[in-house]
């Protein structure tokens, strides 16, 4: 039970984050192959992991640009650069 007006959002979140994984099959391209294989040589996970870790970054840099309608600059050693969706 929860008072009025109380935030529930962290209840929610916590069920979810307790659900069972959802298997899922699917086919990726040569592409989405190479992506997956690069974050395994770099970061030393699995291909699960790997998977994980760039389904949040995309996820990231969706919900940032599509709907927060916020601005993502990408800053490096060799100045930044503006990313775009479209």
């Amino acid at each position: 039970m929860t008072a009025k007006g109380a935030n529930t959002d962290s209840a929610e979140q916590s069920t979810a984050t307790k659900a069972e994984p959802k298997r899922i099959n699917v086919a990726v391209s040569p592409d989405t192959v190479r992506a997956l294989e690069n974050v395994i040589e770099r970061e030393g996970v699995t291909l699960t992991e790997a998977l994980r870790r760039l389904v949040g970054y995309g996820d990231f840099v969706y919900r940032a640009v599509r709907e927060d309608r916020e601005q993502l600059i990408v800053k490096g050693s060799e100045g930044s650069r503006e990313v775009v969706l479209l």
